[in-house]
């Protein structure tokens, strides 16, 4: 099973994706941060940074589903789905010029995305969905500075686009819209991990057809 948590900065994926390694034994792909040289630049200058930054994800991610194509269980904590997401939202910010916008867009949809093939392929899509406002209370619960002292506007338009892109591809993808708005995390996983158990019965129900047809 290959499971992506999806959602806007602050809403608790990387809880979400402990607590499932925890019950499941999935292995983590986390997010790619804490290597990444451009991090703490980007919220300090983001026009001088936004497109550096965007292409080291990039190129992180596509590295994790390389890495993750031999495992038989895997969450990716944020995945290559939503890269275009932060562009989209530096571009509408002012942050990315349109040169720079159109180039990573042509590179992602002509060169990444069909290089990666199967790969980029999820069997679950989990979207917590939380407001700005519970976003922001959480991650001054972290304390990351680098997030702290961002303008409210960017955690808004960025959160309006995760929204747009669920509309725009919900039926793309299987995704299991989760209420991340409450801080009840048991409420939450046991949504979570019936959906999990349901779809590797599914998936195991399903190969032991193809056995038998064989």
């Amino acid at each position: 099973m290959r499971i992506a948590i999806f959602g806007t900065v602050g809403v608790g994926k990387s809880s979400v994706s402990k607590r499932i390694s925890e019950e499941l034994g999935y292995e983590i792909f986390p997010e790619p941060i804490d290597d990444n040289p451009y991090f703490e630049e980007y919220y300090k200058d983001m026009k001088n940074t936004v497109f550096k930054m965007q292409v080291y994800m990039l190129t992180a991610r596509s590295l994790q589903l390389t890495q993750a194509k031999q495992l038989k269980n895997v969450i990716f904590d944020r995945t290559i789905l939503e890269d275009p997401i932060f562009v989209k939202v530096n571009h509408e910010l002012g942050n990315m010029n349109d040169v720079d916008f159109k180039t990573y867009n042509s590179f992602y949809d002509h060169v990444v995305m069909p290089s990666l093939g199967e790969r980029a392929n999820f069997d679950l899509v989990i979207y917590l969905k939380a407001s700005t406002d519970k976003a922001i209370e959480r991650i001054k619960e972290r304390g990351r500075i680098e997030e702290l002292d961002m303008q409210r506007a960017y955690w808004d338009v960025l959160n309006k686009h995760y929204e747009e892109y669920y509309q725009k591809n919900k039926d793309k993808f299987n995704f299991l819209v989760v209420d991340a708005e409450t801080d009840d995390m048991d409420a939450k996983m046991k949504i979570i991990l019936e959906k999990i158990k349901s779809l590797e019965t599914q998936k195991q129900t399903t190969t032991k057809k193809n056995k038998n047809k064989a």
